[in-house]
Order: structure tokens, then sequence, then C-alpha cells
């Protein structure tokens, strides 16, 4: 059995076929043949061990990472893990690959699957603070589910936009792209994406005038010390969804939130969003979030759609 390494995997399975296999994924009926355990976290200092086994249909797949956000100034990846499919009936391994882009791609679908959902009709403007590799995972599930015309960029090391800026101009040379201060981020764009690993919340705060009309999509924060959203938003957001039930339970943004007084039951999960096909109503007059933290059983149908496709 062959290792397959970042580029492989990247060369057989794109973001369009992993948005389409989550979406597909929750619209099947075969619940009672699911099992995704809460993931095992084991915290280092900063750093942060994850073990995540899942099953669905004929498969089993583990994955094992170790994501360290001090990397990030070693320019580095922060995330890195092995991940391994197997027969779920015999336990044969069937394929095992490099995690770093199958985390990526399916944190990038989840958010894209947000995107799809809960952005009004004529978001075309998307704002991303964090240009690492989620960052760039979302400006391509971005693309794949909206017609998006102008891109802003925020990182706190002025060099690392500008990378991310050259990067997409060569991938998509189509768009508008630039670097701006936060402010400006927020006021330009109609989709804001977080993908950082900040303790302390990286948006300005409620304003009415600046926030009505725009969708956040968070997904950096997936460790309840970690808080990308103010809490002046969280009380203030017309709507508040997230990507799996782990959210309430892992993510400081929405622990906050419930401490500030939201209920689980006002959210829904993608599976709800998508499964009922909910479209938020006038959402160009909201201000709505959502929260993705991930979910093993993702992991397992982007690596099931891999082997599908490359066998």
């Amino acid at each position: 059995m062959d290792f397959l390494s970042e580029k492989t995997v990247r060369e057989h399975l794109t973001m369009e076929k992993t948005i389409q296999s989550i979406e597909e994924f929750y619209l099947d009926n075969e619940e009672g043949n699911i099992r995704s355990p809460a993931r095992m976290h084991v915290e280092d200092g900063d750093n942060t061990n994850l073990l995540m086994p899942s099953y669905y249909k004929n498969y089993y797949a583990t994955k094992l990472v170790g994501v360290a956000p001090g990397n990030s100034r070693l320019n580095k990846p922060t995330i890195h893990g092995i991940m391994a499919l197997y027969d779920r009936s015999t336990m044969e391994p069937l394929l095992l690959c490099d995690a770093m882009p199958i985390t990526s791609m399916r944190t990038g679908a989840l958010g894209g699957l947000g995107m799809k959902y809960l952005a009004g009709k004529e978001a075309v403007h998307l704002g991303i603070v964090g240009t690492g590799t989620q960052g760039w995972s979302h400006l391509q599930s971005a693309l794949a589910v909206r017609n998006i015309e102008k891109v802003f960029v925020f990182n706190r090391t002025k060099s690392k936009a500008e990378d991310f800026i050259q990067k997409a101009e060569a991938e998509y040379p189509h768009l508008h792209i630039e670097a701006v201060d936060l402010e400006k981020l927020v006021q330009q764009s109609d989709i804001i994406v977080t993908a950082t690993t900040s303790k302390t919340p990286v948006l300005p705060e409620w304003n009415k005038d600046l926030w009505k009309g725009k969708l956040i999509v968070g997904v950096g924060s997936f460790r309840p010390d970690m808080q990308e959203i103010p809490d002046s938003i969280l009380q203030n957001a017309d709507e508040i969804h997230v990507d799996a039930e782990g959210a309430f339970r892992e993510s400081g943004d929405m622990l906050k939130a419930q401490e500030l007084g939201r209920e689980k039951s006002s959210s829904y999960t993608l599976k709800e969003l998508i499964s009922k096909a909910y479209f938020p109503e006038h959402p160009e007059n909201k201000l709505i979030v959502f929260k993705s933290v991930g979910d093993a059983i993702f992991d397992l149908v982007t690596v099931k759609a891999l082997y599908e496709n490359k066998t």
C-alpha cells in the first residue's frame, strides 16, 4: 500500500468534489450505518494532538493530527498528520495518506456549504482573516459556491498576506484581491472568514451599520481557550449555526455564546441546514455566524471520495 503525498491527494480530489460528497452524505438516510465518536484531544502546551475515528457504509477511517500554532512563525504548516482508510468488515487497510490536504479540503468544504446556505444571493465579496492553509481552502470553497468577484485579506504578518495574494493572482487571474486592514475588510466584504488560531477575538466589535448583511464563517477556534469572534457579535448576531454538535463543547466561540445566553436549540447544524434546505429570510438585513470545528465523519467522507476516485 502506497502512501499518498499532499500533491497526489490534491491531484485526485477537488474542492468541488469534496463539497458535493459532504452534501450528498447529509442527504443520505443511512443514519444507522454511521459511527463517529467524539474525537480525543491531548493538549501539550499550545499544541494539540487529535485522534479521530469514524465509520460509514463499508469503510472505517482514522486520522491522527498534530496542530502546532507556533509553526506559523517558522514558515511551516500548523497542521501535520496521517489518515488511514480501511475496509470496515475485514479491517484491511485500503489507503494511507497525508492528512493535511484532507483536513484542508474538508474544512474548506464545510465553510463553503455554510456560505452556500447562509449567505445572501448577492454575496460576491469575500474577506479572509488569516492567510494560511485554511484561508486558502476557504478561498477555493467560496469560489466553488459563489460568484466571488473581489477578495480582501488580512494577516498580522504582511509578507504572508502578500504571498497569499501572489498565489491567488496566479491561480485566479480574474479576481480582484488586495490586502487591507480589518475595518475595511469587514466594510467591503459580504462573507468574512476567520481562519486563525487566535486566543483573543480578531474581528471588530459589534456595530449595526458595519455588520448588517454579513456572514461570518469562523473556522480557526477549535479549543475552549481559542476565540476569534467578539462577545458583542455573539450577543447581537441574528442567527448562529454550526457544522456539528461538537462545536458547542469544543470551540471557545460557541462556549462563550452559550455563556452569553445563546441556546443550542436556536442553532441548526450543517446536517439540518442541508436536510431542511434552510436558507435565511432576508439575509441582507441580518448578521449571521456559521461556526465550524469539523468532525471525524467529514474526514471519512472526504477520504472515501479520494479512494473511490483514485481506484
